[in-house]
């Protein structure tokens, strides 16, 4: 059936195992943002770079907390798609399309991203004209080739390779500079071009670094990360690799915000002031050094081009994947595999001529648009996290959801574009993410609508319950009684999905939790919640802002407190975040690192 042509093409006929899982996942979460961005970043903006470190720790807490969950799942309920979870718990056309335009919206200005950072990148170390887009678009064809070639499958083995390369990268590359120009501890701070990167950050900075730490915690929503939590062989496979995705930031974006920052020392010795790209002019210099350094020069720039194509790749077929199952095979459910497969290679080559005309056409536009994408994803988290963790009591209606979910993609818009485009603190007021905002509109908006929806019913049952008016299923495998795949009370024909795969009984709170009875989870407890919080409060530096004072010269007035070279401020992230890192490996082995406290057999 067509259907069964979708898990074999879009998630590798779900047999990926430590080495590959692992592999494709690091390639697919370390990007062009974590190889070029963060070095960028670091060069322009200091310690605080140290923000995607914690950031990518939040991202690994989603993963952790929801991704054991979601493939047992998939497993019992036949999920193929990324937005099959939310068709089958909710049962709404409406969610569901809600959901597609959440996950496709972002991925395709994140594959945006991945074309601009290959062009940039590409230009730079050549050293051709900065709007040359000939080799982008070559790169981009061969792309396109790896996907047609073989899924989802040829997609994951290029990640591994890519992905070894990247590690070979990041630790022979600092070894490298380090030899050569010094490191942190060797830094002059009364001759070094930025000694503002020494000041503590200013309220407004603080602020927004704790609004970013957070952010991405909707990470594991995007639909190339479902597809590799779906595409795991056992829970052993997809445990190695979420190991392989909590250590990665150690070694990438630590390293990209020492490459940054001592780049700044590097390039101004050598001359070179603003460069567009101030990774690729790194490594320029380190390529007129000759011999060896221009070998590592090289090869971090394969580096550095491996990370943005193992994302884009995964991108590409993640779209791919959403708008063939969700868009081209419910208009034609009845095509066959080869016509669906047709179908599929036409919506990655429409998915990547967009991507493209973005990149090329955008121009200012695209930083607009990458500065609200993990915000947009974020608005999925009420949805995923209420229908992996509500219970009958505390369950929403999915349209309730899907308007949360709305009204938080239009804050998010009108927050970035009317308020914090060319936003200055010292005129126009506290700082906001654009995306945290409205997340917290997004729930708000879900509370009313359901209180309301409550309030005005005449029934005593809440609103799950309402269910139990619906045709009801007795399971045989367990002798109770399950509400059917039947419309919801008052609700259209239209809006019921009409999906066979998942089954005859309805997947309740009630069925979620009883697929994972026996398995103690973080998220299930609490007091996790609650440590986790507490955990990003203190990886952000809250500390006096701008310290130490900087003269008219624009040096520092007074030493300011170091360690190793690095402020101690931002050394308290750094302290803090291995902290949060080896919580989650008591977690995973029983370290008992915390509270004698038993750990979760999350796996």
């Amino acid at each position: 059936p067509p259907e069964d042509s979708l898990p074999r093409h879009y998630l590798g006929g779900r047999s990926f195992g430590p080495v590959l899982t692992a592999g494709t996942m690091f390639a697919s979460f370390f990007s062009g943002y974590t190889v070029v961005g963060v070095p960028n970043e670091a060069y322009r903006s200091g310690f605080l770079s140290l923000r995607w470190i914690t950031s990518a720790a939040i991202v690994g807490l989603g993963f952790f907390g929801t991704a054991a969950r979601l493939r047992k799942l998939s497993l019992v309920r036949n999920h193929q798609s990324p937005v099959d979870f939310i068709s089958d718990r909710f049962r709404s056309q409406i969610l569901r399309y809600t959901a597609v335009t959440f996950q496709i919206f972002p991925s395709i200005i994140y594959l945006t991203a991945q074309c601009t950072a290959i062009r940039t990148t590409f230009n730079s170390i050549f050293r051709l004209d900065p709007n040359n887009v000939g080799a982008v678009i070559g790169i981009c064809l061969i792309i396109l080739l790896f996907e047609f070639m073989g899924g989802l499958s040829c997609v994951a083995l290029t990640d591994a390779v890519q992905g070894f390369i990247m590690v070979l990268c990041f630790i022979i590359l600092p070894i490298v500079i380090k030899k050569n120009f010094g490191g942190w501890a060797d830094l002059d701070l009364e001759s070094y071009p930025r000694q503002d990167f020494y000041q503590t950050p200013t309220s407004s900075e603080q602020w927004l670094f704790w609004n970013f730490t957070i952010v991405n915690f909707c990470f594991f929503s995007l639909p190339h990360f479902l597809q590799r939590t779906y595409a795991a062989k056992s829970l052993g496979a997809l445990k190695f690799g979420f190991n392989v995705v909590t250590l990665g930031p150690w070694l990438t974006m630590l390293t990209g915000t020492f490459i940054g920052t001592v780049g700044v020392q590097m390039l101004a010795d050598a001359g070179i002031e603003n460069p567009p790209s101030p990774f690729g002019a790194i490594l320029t210099v380190l390529m007129d050094l000759g011999g060896f350094p221009y070998f590592v020069s090289c090869f971090s720039f394969t580096a550095s081009l491996a990370a943005i194509m193992s994302t884009a790749d995964s991108l590409l077929i993640a779209i791919s994947h959403v708008l063939t199952a969700e868009v081209v095979y419910p208009i034609w459910p009845n095509a066959s595999p080869r016509r669906v497969t047709i179908f599929g290679r036409i919506v990655s080559f429409l998915s990547i001529s967009v991507a493209l005309a973005i990149s090329i056409l955008g121009g200012k536009n695209l930083s607009d648009l990458a500065a609200i994408q993990f915000g947009l994803s974020l608005q999925l988290l009420p949805v995923f996290m209420i229908g992996l963790y509500a219970h009958k009591s505390t369950d929403c209606h999915p349209w309730a959801l899907a308007a949360g979910s709305w009204l938080g993609f239009v804050t998010t818009f009108s927050l970035h574009y009317g308020y914090m485009k060319g936003f200055n603190p010292e005129i126009d007021g506290p700082p906001f993410n654009s995306g945290v905002m409205g997340c917290a509109v997004n729930v708000c908006v879900v509370f009313i609508i359901e209180a309301v929806r409550r309030l005005s019913s005449r029934k005593k049952d809440t609103a799950v319950q309402e269910e139990d008016e619906t045709e009801m299923f007795v399971d045989e495998r367990d002798d109770k009684v399950h509400p059917s795949m039947k419309p919801r009370e008052h609700q259209p024909e239209w809006d019921m999905p009409h999906i066979s795969r998942f089954g005859d009984v309805a997947l309740t709170p009630d069925l979620v939790w009883k697929c994972m009875e026996g398995v103690r989870e973080p998220f299930a407890e609490s007091w996790f919640g609650v440590l986790m919080f507490v955990l990003t409060l203190l990886v952000t530096p809250l500390v006096g802002a701008d310290t130490p004072p900087l003269n008219e010269d624009g040096t520092l007035a007074f030493a300011p407190s170091v360690v190793r070279g690095i402020p101690s401020w931002a050394m308290s992230i750094i302290g803090f975040t291995a902290l949060m890192t080896l919580i989650f490996f008591w977690g995973k082995f029983g370290f008992g690192l915390l509270l004698c406290v038993r750990p979760f057999r999350c796996y």
